[in-house]
C-alpha cells in the first residue's frame, strides 16, 4: 500500500483540472466553497485510514541486540529461520563480516558468503545466540563453495532427527547492469547430526537444480505434505512445489510437484506462479490468528515498504499486499533495504519480521548501524477489524 501523502498527491493531480473547470462555472461561492470543504475532508479521511491501517509494526530494539552478541560476528543479509525444536532456532545468513580477532573493525574483516547461528529461547529479545563458522583466524563459510559458485542459505524444515536445508548457487557477474553477481540454480542439503555444532554438521547433497526458480526462500508442512516456495530469475515471481512428508522424513528428495494454477503436476512444464514480483526472499506460514497463511516480502527495490498478504490456501489466490512496516532506512537518499521476511517459530509478538539494510560498500565498512538484521514486532488486527 502507498503512503497516505503520495496517494493524495495522485488524487489531486487526477482530479483539479476538472474542479478547477466545474468551480469556473459555478459563480455561486457558496457551493465553491462548500465544494472544497467536501474534496479536503475527503483527502483527509484517506490519509488518516491508510495512516492507521499502514503501519503496524514496530521497531524491537531489544530484539535487535540479539544479533550484536558476538564481537566477531560483524553483520550479515539473509536471515532465514528453522525451527529445531526444544526451543531451540536455527538461523542461516548470506554473506557475512566476520572479525579475525574480537575488536577488529569491518573494514579488515574476513567476508564469508554464508554464516548460521543457534538459538537458545524463543523470544529474541529474551534468548542467547551463539554464530558459527568454519575455521578461526581466517574464517571461512559453513556451505561450502562449488567450483566458480558460492552458496546463499535459505529455508529449511526439522523432519525428525533429519534436517533438510536449502541453498542458492551464486556467480559473479560483471554485466554493467547487475549488481555484481547471478543466481545460477539451487542445492539442498541433508543434516543428519541437526543438534550437533554447525560446524560439526555432515553435509550431504539431496538435490541440485539448475533451474531459474530459486528454491526455497520459505518452507513449511501442511496435511501430509511439504511446500516449497522459490521466486523465478529475473522475474521475481512466487512459485509453490510440493513433496509428500513421509517421502522426505524416509530421506528421499523425489520429482517436485508444483502448482499448475489448477492442479499439482511432476515436473516444471505446467507450473504458474502464486504471486507475481515479490522479490528474491519471501517467507509464508500460517495465519497466527485463524485459518489461513501469510506471505511477507519487502515490496520494490531500493527504498522498500515490508508488506503483508493473505490467503485460504497456500496456492491462493492471495489478498493484495497491505504495507505492514516501513523502515526507517528507506528514508535514506541511497536506500537499499531488502529481505522481508517473517519467522512463524519465533515468539514476542503476533508477527515477527526482520528485513536486511545495506548500502555503498565504503559506507557499510564504517556504518555499523546498517548490515544487521532489524526486527519489527506486529500486532495483527482481531478478526472482523479493519485491515
Amino acid at each position: 500500500m502507498r503512503s497516505a501523502v503520495l496517494l493524495c498527491r495522485e488524487y489531486d493531480d487526477a482530479m483539479w483540472p476538472d474542479l478547477k473547470l466545474m468551480w469556473e462555472q459555478d459563480h455561486q461561492r457558496q457551493r465553491q466553497h462548500l465544494s472544497l470543504r467536501c474534496v479536503s475532508i475527503l483527502l483527509l479521511a484517506i490519509g488518516m485510514t491508510l495512516a492507521g491501517s499502514a503501519q503496524v509494526g514496530r521497531t524491537w530494539p531489544g530484539a535487535d541486540k540479539l544479533f550484536r552478541s558476538d564481537p566477531r560476528w560483524l553483520g550479515a543479509d539473509g536471515a532465514f529461520s528453522v525451527d529445531l525444536g526444544h526451543g531451540r532456532v536455527l538461523w542461516l545468513f548470506d554473506d557475512t563480516f566476520v572479525a579475525r580477532k574480537a575488536g577488529d573493525a569491518r573494514a579488515s574483516a574476513a567476508f564469508v558468503h554464508n554464516t548460521v547461528a543457534i538459538q537458545s529461547g524463543r523470544d529474541p529479545s529474551h534468548a542467547s545466540l551463539k554464530f558459527y563458522w568454519r575455521g578461526n583466524s581466517n574464517p571461512s563459510e559453513v556451505f561450502p563453495s562449488k567450483g566458480q559458485a558460492w552458496m546463499w542459505p535459505s529455508s529449511g524444515i526439522r523432519l525428525g532427527n533429519k534436517l533438510l536445508l536449502f541453498c542458492t548457487r551464486v556467480v559473479r557477474d560483471d554485466a554493467k547492469s547487475s549488481l555484481g553477481f547471478k543466481l545460477v540454480g539451487w542445492n539442498a542439503y541433508w543434516v543428519a547430526d541437526p543438534d550437533e555444532e554447525p560446524t560439526a554438521w555432515k553435509l550431504k547433497a539431496a538435490a541440485k537444480s539448475s533451474d531459474r526458480v530459486m528454491m526455497a526462500s520459505a518452507t513449511l508442512r501442511d496435511d501430509g505434505f511439504v511446500y516449497f516456495f522459490g521466486e523465478s530469475e529475473p522475474e521475481h515471481d512466487l512459485y509453490v512445489a510440493r513433496l509428500r512428508a513421509e517421502t522426505l522424513e524416509n530421506g528421499k528428495f523425489d520429482a517436485l510437484q508444483w502448482w499448475s494454477g489448477s492442479g499439482w503436476q511432476t515436473g516444471p512444464s505446467e507450473r504458474r506462479p502464486v504471486l507475481r514480483g515479490v522479490g528474491t526472499e519471501a517467507s509464508v506460514q500460517r495465519d497466527p490468528g485463524g485459518s489461513g497463511f501469510l506471505e511477507i516480502n519487502s515490496d520494490g527495490f531500493g527504498a522498500t515498504n515490508i508488506v503483508l498478504r493473505r490467503a485460504r490456501s497456500l496456492e491462493g489466490p492471495w489478498s493484495p499486499p497491505q504495507t505492514i512496516y516501513r523502515p526507517p532506512e528507506s528514508n535514506a537518499k541511497d536506500a537499499f533495504v531488502y529481505a522481508g521476511k517473517s519467522h512463524p517459530e519465533l515468539e514476542g509478538a503476533d508477527l515477527i519480521v526482520t528485513y536486511a539494510a545495506n548500502g555503498p560498500d565504503e559506507k557499510v565498512a564504517k556504518d555499523m548501524s546498517l548490515y544487521f538484521p532489524r526486527f519489527v514486532r506486529v500486532e495483527l488486527p482481531a478478526r472482523g477489524q479493519s485491515q
